[in-house]
């Protein structure tokens, strides 16, 4: 995955990079609902070091992409379906305790995935990296003496 984006502040070696949407995107829904107004923002390893404000190329492995996906859907789904399995067996002819216990259960896989949000930024699979900087802001600043 090769996109555009633009860095919006630094942390130390990441930057906090907002993506640019893609023309071919326009409004089919599949990425935070097709609104407009809302940015895709990500942590970028920053080894193109970078500066707040310029356009730069982020990459990302497809593989890792989809490894993501994975972790970030799958997972919860299998919370899901783990709970209503269980909630059936100890509630049995009580679908809203069964619903409930699958929600709950969903909710747990993703705290646990908030909880090694820092283990998933420091394994490089995970992170997506600063190619380089298509366009710098700062280009043509003179410096102060």
């Amino acid at each position: 995955m090769d996109r555009a984006g633009i860095v919006v502040s630094q942390m130390g070696d990441y930057s906090k990079v907002k993506l640019v949407r893609h023309t071919a995107c326009g409004n089919c829904g599949a990425c935070q609902l097709g609104d407009e107004q809302k940015d895709i923002m990500l942590i970028a390893k920053n080894v193109a070091k970078a500066k707040a404000g310029d356009l730069v190329e982020v990459t990302m492995a497809t593989n890792s992409v989809l490894s993501a996906a994975f972790i970030m859907y799958m997972i919860p789904l299998a919370g899901l379906f783990i709970g209503l399995l269980l909630g059936n067996a100890l509630f049995p002819g009580k679908d809203v305790y069964t619903a409930l216990l699958g929600v709950v259960f969903m909710g747990m896989m993703f705290v646990i995935i908030k909880l090694n949000d820092k283990r998933f930024l420091k394994n490089e699979k995970y992170t997506a990296q600063i190619l380089r900087v298509l366009q710098s802001e700062h280009e043509g600043l003179v410096p102060l003496n």
